[in-house]
């Protein structure tokens, strides 16, 4: 049977925007519409009666479990503004969603945060799992009718109805690559591991340092920067590194923090510069890519994620399509010069 993923996917366009041509909603380009239209017919779409009734239906709640929205400098904004869209587009069809913050680097948070989440009744599940353990501790409360997914990371040797996320091993090697091509003959280079250590911040470090151990000319070093403890550590411990090693040729930052390192760069007017890589087009990465201070950003289109979370869910639950297990995000590489694309233009 013809989805309507399937449709969007042959029509370059997103989900909702074939959903608005579907329904006859407006703010679809007329050419658009005529181009979505034709190939809906020429796949034999037809649209789910169930769907097609909902009005007639109950609510479905959708329960978003994720950090607390200005963590990370904003990314996690990013993604709920994702959800927010899709949640928006799908109000017409009895869907609704209950958004539940924690603080990442707080295990108190979370424990406060899912009592209160957990008396509520919930059809389904959008979880952000960087707290591993107490993730999984969620996930033995949660009855079986209650089907949940994760974005931005994955959990291992659990059983979510879909995952979607980045390939953050291959991140990692990607990383490790561009860091190459800026330091190509030997270097020394330092890793940021942002704490909590996360399944998706351990792969991403095990792919850096896998690309490099096929290569014998490189030295890495990987620091902890606990940000529970101290929200502004890095930037004093990254201080320190520098003033009592020399040689540096590169540091790797493993989240969105990676602004952080750019402003001790910065700060200390280090001639060379060293190389910096990390994650996420957040506004203050932006600022220090537009300024030279960061090299490579690797973007995890967030609100894709929380786009796709919303809609994943809704197929599952309210039109009964088959969900993919597997919805993976490409690894965008941000520069200086193209940054104003990917700014300027999304990617739902």
């Amino acid at each position: 049977m013809t989805t309507i993923k399937e449709i969007a996917d042959r029509a370059n366009v997103s989900i909702g925007t074939v959903d608005r041509v579907i329904h006859g909603r407006n703010r679809v380009a007329p050419e658009t519409a005529q181009k979505i239209k034709k190939i809906i017919q020429e796949m034999g779409y037809k649209p789910n009666l169930f769907a097609r009734n909902l009005k007639l239906s109950r609510i479905f709640h959708f329960g978003v479990l994720m950090p607390k929205e200005a963590q990370d400098g904003g990314y996690w904004s990013q993604s709920a503004d994702g959800m927010r869209k899709a949640l928006d587009e799908l109000k017409s069809n009895q869907v609704k969603g209950r958004f539940y913050y924690y603080d990442k680097y707080s295990h108190d948070s979370f424990d406060h945060t899912i009592h209160a989440m957990i008396h509520e009744k919930l059809d389904g599940l959008i979880i952000a799992p960087i707290l591993a353990n107490a993730t999984r501790e969620l996930l033995k409360n949660i009855p079986d009718t209650c089907p949940y997914l994760f974005f931005d990371s994955d959990l291992p040797d659990t059983s979510p109805l879909s995952v979607i996320n980045q390939d953050a091993f291959q991140s990692g090697r990607v990383a490790a690559e561009l860091m190459m091509r800026l330091v190509p003959s030997a270097g020394s280079f330092l890793v940021i591991k942002v704490i909590p250590d996360d399944y998706h911040i351990n792969a991403r470090i095990r792919g850096f340092i896998d690309f490099f151990n096929e290569i014998d000319r490189y030295y890495i070093q990987v620091l902890d920067a606990n940000i529970g403890d101290d929200p502004n550590c890095i930037l004093p411990m990254v201080d320190q590194f520098i003033h009592h090693h020399s040689g540096l040729h590169g540091i790797f930052v493993t989240n969105a923090l990676t602004y952080q390192v750019a402003e001790v760069i910065f700060q200390l007017s280090l001639f060379p510069k060293p190389a910096l890589i990390g994650y996420d087009l957040i506004d203050a990465n932006a600022h220090w890519l537009e300024k030279g201070m960061i090299d490579f950003i690797i973007s995890q289109r967030p609100e894709t994620q929380g786009y796709q979370a919303i809609y994943t869910m809704f197929r599952h639950l309210v039109t009964k399509e088959s969900v993919e297990m597997k919805i993976p995000l490409p690894l965008d590489i941000v520069t200086k010069e193209n940054m104003l694309y990917h700014r300027q233009y999304n990617h739902l």
